[in-house]
């Protein structure tokens, strides 16, 4: 018999995830190629279910995931999944774990690879827009891959905006305050209407916006007409899925400058748009499954 899969809790997985390290491995991924078509989904009563697929690096990656309006009012989180890793050669479940804790650290992998790649060293000021589960794993890994001098947290609930600041040791900032003080600023949001305003970047500035997919509407025009280029995931799925990146933009694949594309043009802010891709998934479960192997765990029931 072959080893038993392992099990993880959303505890294990944030105990295991080494943020540089998983950075890395997204880099890893990204520049070997990975098969990952697009995602296959469906609604029912309200709710919302895809299906993830990626295959590279000897793996085979499974992620289930759906949104449940519903689920709030019954205590339960609005997003719901689950992540697997395979062996590509023998079909071995090898890792299985909740969805939303490896999609929260995988998301904010790409953001800080798209942030290294559009030339951001670190330094200056970190704003937040956001305090739900992706603002804060970007909070948590970007502080911990750069070094800021400041973090600044905006959302329309202040109370958790506060709370969020406050385990990094940041504050609470007005919309327009982070906007206009901002190095980089991290757009995680539900929201309908445009948060960032290209009005009130500063120059220099680096934007990321990974509130996916419609109607979320995070960047106004304006950002995208003061962006040297726009980075993305992946370009069918910014172009298909989200509004915040309108057709007369220039857009480059995270992928495409891993192999040598260029990400310029007369514009004076950088801008990385994410909706999500299986590649990443695959990435962040590959991450998983060596870290547990390195650190000595165990498989056990879930």
């Amino acid at each position: 018999m072959g080893a038993q899969p392992l099990h993880l809790s959303g505890e294990d997985v944030d105990r295991l995830v080494d943020p540089r390290g998983l950075v890395d491995t997204v880099e890893r991924v990204l520049r070997a190629g990975v098969h990952a078509p697009r995602r296959l989904s469906v609604e029912h009563r309200g709710s919302w279910v895809a299906v993830m697929l990626a295959a590279g690096q000897g793996y085979f990656a499974v992620k289930v995931v759906g949104v449940y309006p519903g689920n709030p009012a019954r205590g339960l989180p609005l997003v719901r999944g689950r992540l697997m890793l395979f062996d590509a050669n023998t079909g071995s479940l090898l890792l299985e774990a909740p969805a939303e804790q490896p999609t929260g650290w995988r998301t904010a992998a790409a953001s800080a690879l798209a942030l290294r790649l559009m030339g951001f060293r670190g330094g200056g000021t970190l704003g937040v827009i956001g305090a739900g589960v992706q603002a804060s794993y970007h909070v948590r890994l970007l502080t911990q891959v750069f070094a800021f001098d400041r973090l600044l947290v905006y959302s329309r609930t202040r109370a958790r905006a506060e709370r969020l600041a406050a385990l990094y040791g940041g504050r609470y900032a007005d919309l327009e305050q982070l906007l206009r003080s901002s190095t980089v600023v991290v757009a995680a949001t539900t929201s309908r209407t445009p948060v960032v305003k290209g009005a009130l970047l500063r120059s220099g500035a680096y934007v990321v916006s990974v509130g996916a997919p419609r109607p979320v509407r995070e960047l106004d025009d304006d950002v995208i007409r003061r962006a040297r280029c726009v980075v993305v995931d992946t370009r069918e799925g910014v172009l298909s899925e989200s509004d915040d990146v309108p057709g007369w933009a220039r857009v480059v694949e995270l992928a495409e400058l891993l192999r040598g594309a260029r990400c310029e043009g007369e514009g004076d802010v950088a801008v990385y748009k994410s909706v999500g891709t299986a590649s990443l998934d695959l990435a962040v479960a590959m991450h998983l499954y060596e870290r547990a192997r390195s650190t000595g765990m165990t498989a056990r029931s879930s």
